[in-house]
């Protein structure tokens, strides 16, 4: 799996649909919900996060934002690839700073940067599909990425900053491929051997194709659709708080 060849895929494609989308289309999103605002949000983040890379310090968001007699697929696509070139030139190992006000490697953002387009990727096609599935794009590797990433980044802040712990554990299954996790009740989530997923047994298991977790942790898919894309064994008190308890604020 390769995170810059993840990103440039994803990039390319948002940049498409982003060229032939009315920047008014309602998009799933209650934060971001028209299609030009996604665009302009993902492409301040990866502007920023170039500019973090290039330079190896902090910078400010605000100085980012689109210009407002810029064309929006344009100036997206400029700095999609920007953002890709500097982080095929620079070394992965450099410490640079990442996200809460720590620092780490530049291979950070090869990640995150992946995820992020991926997952806005998905509210990009909301404009003309109401629940797409997982992106295309993105490989089974990348797809299990994205559910390690939300553990190590997003529910590692949600432990720092007090989240309340969940009232069990709760077991993930990939019904496409071998991986399985488990997330503890004090929302820490590890990978375990799918043949040990209910050794010590969870208090529910969630079992799906590997995208549709992702979904799940990213706050974009129904526990209970109606579709039955989620099989739910065991408590599924549990099953709903993980699904919509607010991780990444």
């Amino acid at each position: 799996m390769s995170s810059l060849s993840d990103l440039r895929a994803v990039g390319s494609a948002f940049a498409a649909i982003a060229a032939s989308t009315d920047p008014e289309a309602p998009v799933r999103s209650a934060i971001w919900p028209t299609a030009g605002r996604i665009v302009d949000h993902l492409g301040n983040i990866q502007r920023w996060a170039a500019e973090v890379v290039r330079t190896g310090a902090p910078a400010d968001r605000r100085e980012f934002r689109r210009p407002e007699d810029a064309d929006r697929a344009r100036w997206f696509r400029e700095g999609s690839d920007a953002l890709v070139s500097v982080l095929e030139i620079a070394d992965p190992e450099r410490t640079v700073p990442i996200l809460y006000g720590a620092t780490g490697p530049i291979r950070f953002w090869h990640r995150r940067m992946a995820h992020e387009a991926t997952k806005h990727l998905w509210d990009l096609r909301t404009a003309l599909d109401p629940d797409p599935r997982f992106p295309a794009e993105v490989g089974p590797d990348g797809r299990a990425d994205a559910i390690d990433e939300f553990g190590d980044v997003f529910m590692a802040e949600a432990r720092r900053r007090g989240i309340e712990p969940l009232a069990g554990a709760v077991a993930l299954a990939a019904t496409d491929t071998v991986d399985a996790w488990r997330v503890r009740p004090e929302w820490v989530l590890g990978r375990e051997p799918a043949e040990a997923a209910s050794t010590p047994p969870a208090a529910v298991t969630i079992s799906a194709v590997v995208g549709d977790l992702a979904l799940l942790l990213w706050e974009r898919a129904d526990l209970v659709a109606a579709d039955g894309r989620f099989r739910v064994d065991g408590n599924a008190d549990v099953a709903t708080a993980l699904a919509t308890t607010p991780v990444h604020l």
